[in-house]
């Protein structure tokens, strides 16, 4: 086994690693070099990455289905993936995806993507029919349109969701990833007023972590941050914010993970040493396994001190839903067994492997299977059930986040100030619902979508 070094974005040439939610897809579309491709040449490229790196390979199952398997007998690149995935209802579920390497680039290197700007779930599974609104990035069409956190989502281009759910659903319903696609919104707002409003796509920058304080929980200096995303454009965002949680004596701590679907190892690992890079340095954080075929590629990747690395750090709580997963569930995982940590909120979605990505068709086309997973000191993994909460807790979309009051981070607090769950508050405006990264989404999602449920 080889212990890793920090950075481990790039294991081989033209191989990029990453942790995301389920089927991370990539915007954009083909041109000349890609159309020369043809779907026989794209579809044997993806089936030799496959047979030979695919996470799930050491399964008699997995191989009895390349046992005999035709191309011919698939139409598109997508229908052979949909093929090959394994087990999609309990393990690869739409994790392995492809897309462009510009795309790919675009989200997770430059934080960027194209949409309207706004996160959303329903509140009502499964009837999925009362769309609410969970978070607007500044700057965005949507909040020039007057879009915020907890308005209802009535009509778009005046169908109700309810009509759109039974066609063709809601993430197709909202257009391609292009920029100028408008669309007229029936929303209502928190205090019953309703109102039409045209929004069009535009390119939006991504902040990673929108809100970060300190709160004083019975004289206990407590940080909070809501980490949006993993992507690189976090990295000196969170070296600046813990350099401050570590001057101001921060004791405990809670990362804000709700609507967070994972993204760049590299990123997660830098959140990770600096919450427990002090604790517990030197000591192993998680260990990344591949199929049988690729062991001399397993790492050991252990705890790194940082300058802002929390040292008084006593305990972390985690805030969860639904959507939250894959490098969020690492960090997670990886700090268990080295402090006490809580997770507050809901169960994760359930997500511990992960992907590297291939480029092919003279690298206009990116193909992202599993190819790793990833456990933590003692040997813990396998959590495709999600990582349950240990204190139950609304998102409650009347209030804003990173409001002491709202729901879940009021629990947080709570569970840092007395060491136990709160009682339920019995004034819920909103129960707890499937997230938009539960929706079907189509094969050609955008990064943002499957990451951040932005739209």
């Amino acid at each position: 086994m080889r212990a890793s070094a920090k950075k481990r974005a790039h294991l081989c040439a033209g191989v990029l690693t990453s942790l995301i939610i389920a089927a991370c897809g990539g915007g954009g579309g083909s041109n000349g070099n890609v159309a020369a491709c043809g779907v026989n040449v794209q579809q044997q490229a993806i089936l030799d990455i496959m047979t030979e790196w695919y996470f799930f390979n050491d399964d008699p199952e997995q191989q009895q289905k390349y046992t005999g398997l035709d191309l011919n007998d698939f139409s598109t690149p997508d229908e052979l993936l949909t093929f090959l995935r394994f087990r999609p209802q309990e393990f690869d579920r739409n994790f392995t995806f492809q897309t462009t390497p510009a795309a790919d680039q675009q989200f997770f290197g430059e934080g960027q993507f194209i949409g309207f700007g706004f996160g959303s779930k329903f509140v009502d599974t499964p009837a999925n029919t009362d769309l609410r609104l969970t978070q607007v990035f500044p700057g965005s069409p949507a909040e020039a349109a007057g879009f915020r956190r907890g308005f209802r989502v009535l009509e778009i281009d005046g169908r109700s969701i309810a009509e759109i759910n039974q066609a063709e659903g809601l993430s197709v319903a909202l257009g391609p990833a292009e920029v100028g696609v408008t669309l007229t919104f029936g929303l209502r707002d928190l205090a019953g007023g309703e109102f039409e409003v045209a929004v069009s796509k535009a390119l939006i920058t991504i902040d990673p972590i929108p809100f970060a304080t300190v709160f004083d929980v019975n004289a206990t200096p407590v940080g909070y941050l809501d980490m949006r995303t993993f992507i690189s454009t976090a990295d000196a965002e969170l070296d600046q914010i813990f350099a401050s949680f570590e001057a101001q004596g921060v004791a405990a701590l809670v990362v804000d993970l709700r609507y967070n679907g994972g993204g760049v190892l590299s990123t997660a690992e830098r959140l990770a040493d600096l919450v427990g890079g002090f604790i517990a340095a030197g000591q192993v954080a998680s260990e990344t396994r591949y199929n049988s075929a690729k062991t001399a590629l397993n790492t050991i990747d252990t705890f790194e001190q940082r300058a802002g690395s929390l040292s008084l750090l006593q305990q972390v709580v985690f805030i969860t839903t639904g959507s939250s997963a894959s490098a969020s569930e690492l960090i997670i995982n990886s700090l268990r067994p080295h402090t006490v940590v809580t997770l507050v909120g809901e169960s994760t979605f359930g997500k511990p492997v992960g992907q590297s990505g291939f480029p092919y068709c003279s690298d206009e086309r990116l193909l992202r299977p599993v190819t790793f997973e990833v456990v933590n000191a003692l040997g813990e993994g396998q959590f495709f059930d999600g990582l349950p909460a240990d204190c139950v807790a609304s998102d409650e979309l009347a209030l804003g986040l990173g409001d002491p009051a709202e729901e879940s981070l009021a629990s947080a607090l709570s569970v840092i100030e007395t060491g136990a769950c709160p009682a339920p508050s019995g004034s819920l405006k909103f129960t707890p619902g499937a997230l938009t990264s539960e929706i079907v989404l189509p094969a050609g999602a955008p990064a943002a979508q499957r990451f951040l449920g932005a739209f």
